[in-house]
């Protein structure tokens, strides 16, 4: 075999290994858009008791950082905005029925200043399978003023029943705040968080489409490489032989 079929043999092995990992990161995308996303779009897990005698339940704050610019390569690029990368969605309800649920996200520095001196439990680590949950206490003495009234939140949602919130991603260093829409202390509550993210339906097409791509220019190359080693084997002469 000469060395040029011998170089196509090998690329068309690695090209054809290659396409495994695109079909299979594609398939499992295109597996979690079809069987795990709601009507709007959503990953949801299950509902599940957040339940504590202070003020209010915070999550540990996010630091969320973006570049709004992607270079593709070739100088081309597109803006983004990560709201069209990533929407959150929480939902939830009080479980006491006298009460109404607050669902707030604020900057750090905001929420900080609102429950100065104020307790209430922040939320270090949590699982979901099984459910558990971390919490900080941070003691204090003061009644807070009532969500509601606040006008620092940088999205919020209130009221009895069963309350939806939904969050485009901005950049910052963001908490989820979770009261009683009073501003009661005794917060016990049945909460459950989404995520959107519009590009796994595209991406896994097209991870999918690539292995598929991958996976026949490897095969052409291979049989192309076998096809033209088995032409260029010199034939083997015919012996007759004869009985005298």
């Amino acid at each position: 075999m000469s060395t040029g079929r011998i170089l196509l043999l090998i690329f068309g092995i690695i090209i054809l290994l290659g396409s495994a990992p695109l079909l299979f990161g594609g398939g499992v995308l295109l597996w979690v858009h079809i069987a795990l996303t709601d009507s709007e779009g959503f990953i949801t897990t299950n509902t599940h008791q957040l339940e504590r005698g202070s003020y209010a339940i915070v999550t540990e704050p996010a630091d969320i950082e973006f570049d709004e610019e992607w270079n593709w390569g070739w100088g081309w690029h597109r803006a983004w905005e990560l709201g069209d990368l990533f929407t959150f969605k929480i939902e939830g309800s009080n479980n006491d029925p006298s009460k109404g649920i607050f669902i707030g996200v604020a900057e750090e520095s905001d929420w900080k200043a609102y429950l100065s001196d104020v307790e209430y439990d922040e939320i270090t680590d949590f699982s979901l399978d099984p459910f558990d949950v971390d919490y900080i206490n941070h003691p204090g003495s003061s009644v807070p003023a009532a969500p509601t009234s606040q006008t620092f939140w940088t999205a919020e949602m209130s009221g009895t029943g069963t309350q939806t919130l939904e969050w485009q991603l901005e950049t910052g260093t963001y908490s989820v705040v979770l009261m009683n829409q009073d501003g009661s202390s005794g917060v016990d509550l049945d909460m459950a968080v989404g995520a959107k993210v519009p590009l796994i339906f595209g991406v896994g097409v097209g991870l999918v489409v690539m292995g598929i791509v991958a996976l026949v220019v490897g095969i052409l190359m291979i049989i192309f490489a076998i096809r033209g080693w088995k032409r260029s084997q010199p034939s083997q002469p015919m012996h007759i032989i004869s009985e005298v």
